[in-house]
């Protein structure tokens, strides 16, 4: 074999994937950190690690199972020399991957990118990841009560037995005893996929992520039946029953008299996520109690770092054991399976092409982690605590428009050319398809404008950090995807779309700033005008520009009968760039 054709063995390393029923999970290790993207781990060369290079998480839904393939093929295959030019696949390449998945679809794998998996039982690699996590990141572990999150010292002289409760599609509760002892003492049918299902069925929501970014907005107590609605607003303080417990998910909706149409579907999810959430709760310290465990920790991406769900979890627990038990979380909760797999690899160098890095990399990654040698980047996507953190979970979409998103690339205007347009402060003052008064030019009602990719492209921008600058209209597009970031949080919580006009009017009678004058959101972004007229007419130019964007915003902020659309209102939470890279 020419040696320029196992580049898999210096480039990546220990592919491990988990195929679950509803997400896939991936691990990977680059060594020189080139085709993974921001939110990797660095890891450092401080006298321990015999490589540098990152150890890279992602994530796919199973239904969405192709863009994991594609993202496979460009982003770790084809940079990694497995792949042949022309595309055709060299030879088999084995790869550790666990889950019932890796049974379901060993075929599509083998086929579509010449991918052999090498199965890893399911229990052992979930036991086997949160041992590692345990054992060799610090600061991994902590409890959430009462808002307050507090991360747990753990002595790994005296870490067994105890009680790991995995959320996937269903729970399982696996008591673990030592490494490699362990058994599958219960779990329970109403885990993520009850969520997601139900969610699905009750609000439309397409994704899990959609679906707790729903329940964010919602209030159960319109729809749960509270100790207080029986008791007359009185706790049941005989059997320690506070006025706010629930007693009846969904209990309401029986004297409502109301149809499923009539309820607010973040309301729906909220009661539903803490539904199952309670369940899930109560069932895992009913098991410790059974076997005297005091240390229950949970994981798998039901969780996903949500405080909600993890309060109402520890208060289920708190509550049932009477404060004798604690619940215990994980940072890296979704990974689980994946980091088990993925680990697995140190017990085995049979496969040629990852034989070459079976030593740099355990001693790099999993044995050097009690000190500083490793480093984190910041992060574009929804992550967990980022504190001290050893391993980062990357969220991961593949774009399928031509203009794909490349690691650390946004989404550009396309308003490159600058001929014949007037500029102010640095900025050109591009066509409007707009009625509203003001100096921009008027563009054909069939061409794109700047108002139509601010919108389009925001869903995606509002996730970086940092913004590079390729025309002087990405200054534009910046101050756009940042005026409706702002729009957004005033629509936060206007139930109807003529309270949102209102919030939208209110915020179009602020004052406008101008670059040089205080409340200007970028400093240094735009030039200081030379006149006051050349800073009234960037001023009425952004006002217009502004009035025009609004417009377009509530058009599909909120939907033809007037009721918030989700799929916008949600990213009001979002925070859009801290540093704008000139």
């Amino acid at each position: 074999m020419d040696p320029k054709d196992s580049l898999f063995s210096t480039q990546i390393s220990h592919l491990a994937l988990d195929i679950g029923g509803t997400l896939i999970k991936l691990v990977y290790f680059s060594p020189n950190g080139d085709n993974c993207e921001d939110g990797s781990i660095v890891v450092g060369n401080n006298g321990c690690s015999a490589v540098q290079g990152r150890l890279c998480f992602a994530k796919f839904e199973t239904r969405k199972i192709d863009d994991c393939l594609d993202f496979i093929r460009l982003n770790i295959l084809q940079h990694s020399g497995v792949q042949h030019p022309n595309g055709t696949e060299r030879d088999k390449l084995s790869v550790k991957a666990t889950g019932g998945g890796a049974f379901k679809f060993a075929d599509l794998f083998k086929e579509k990118l010449g991918i052999v998996f090498d199965k890893e039982d399911e229990m052992h690699s979930l036991v086997c990841g949160v041992n590692f996590l345990l054992k060799t990141v610090p600061r991994e572990a902590f409890t959430y009560l009462d808002g307050q999150k507090e991360f747990v010292q753990i002595d790994h002289n005296d870490l067994y037995p105890y009680l790991l409760v995995n959320i996937g599609s269903g729970v399982s509760m696996i008591k673990v005893d030592g490494d490699g002892k362990y058994e599958r003492i219960s779990g329970t049918s109403l885990g993520g996929g009850t969520f997601l299902g139900l969610g699905k069925l009750l609000t439309k929501c397409k994704s899990f992520d959609e679906l707790l970014e729903l329940s964010h907005q919602g209030n159960n107590r319109v729809i749960d039946m509270l100790v207080g609605d029986i008791y007359g607003g009185t706790d049941y303080s005989k059997i320690g029953l506070s006025s706010t417990a629930i007693a009846s998910s969904f209990g309401k909706a029986i004297s409502d008299g109301k149809e499923l149409e009539d309820y607010q579907p973040e309301d729906v999810a909220r009661s539903l996520l803490r539904m199952i959430s309670n369940n899930i709760g109560q069932i895992a310290y009913l098991n410790a109690l059974r076997f005297g465990l005091k240390r229950i920790f949970f994981g798998g991406f039901f969780i996903r770092g949500l405080e909600y769900t993890m309060d109402t979890i520890s208060v289920a627990v708190h509550f049932w054991s009477r404060g004798e038990a604690k619940a215990m979380f994980l940072r890296h909760e979704g990974f689980l399976g994946a980091l088990g797999a993925f680990t697995s690899y140190k017990d085995q160098s049979h496969s040629t092409d990852l034989k070459p890095h079976h030593h740099t990399v355990e001693r790099a990654v999993l044995k050097c982690s009690d000190d500083d040698s490793f480093r984190h980047t910041p992060v574009t996507a929804n992550v967990n605590d980022g504190e001290a953190i050893e391993f980062r979970r990357l969220e991961t979409t593949v774009a399928t428009s031509p203009r794909t998103l490349h690691r650390n690339q946004v989404y550009h205007s396309s308003f490159v050319e600058e001929d014949g347009i007037t500029k102010a402060c640095g900025c050109p003052l591009l066509p409007l398809k707009s009625h509203i008064k003001g100096p921009a030019p008027v563009s054909e009602q069939d061409r794109t404008d700047i108002v139509d990719e601010a919108i389009t492209f925001f869903r995606a921008n509002v996730f970086f950090t940092n913004f590079p600058i390729k025309s002087p209209a990405d200054k534009l597009l910046i101050y756009l995807t940042f005026y409706i970031n702002v729009a957004l949080k005033r629509l936060e919580g206007c139930r109807t779309l003529a309270v949102g006009t209102k919030a939208i009017i209110n915020l179009g009678l602020e004052d406008i700033p101008v670059p040089g004058e205080t409340g200007f959101p970028f400093p240094g972004l735009f030039s200081l005008p030379s006149s006051q007229e050349e800073a009234d007419l960037f001023r009425n130019y952004l006002k217009q520009v502004r009035e025009e964007t609004s417009g377009r915003l509530l058009s599909v902020a909120y939907r033809a009968n007037g009721t918030p659309n989700k799929w916008w209102l949600a990213f009001a939470k979002r925070k859009f760039i801290n540093v704008v890279l000139l």
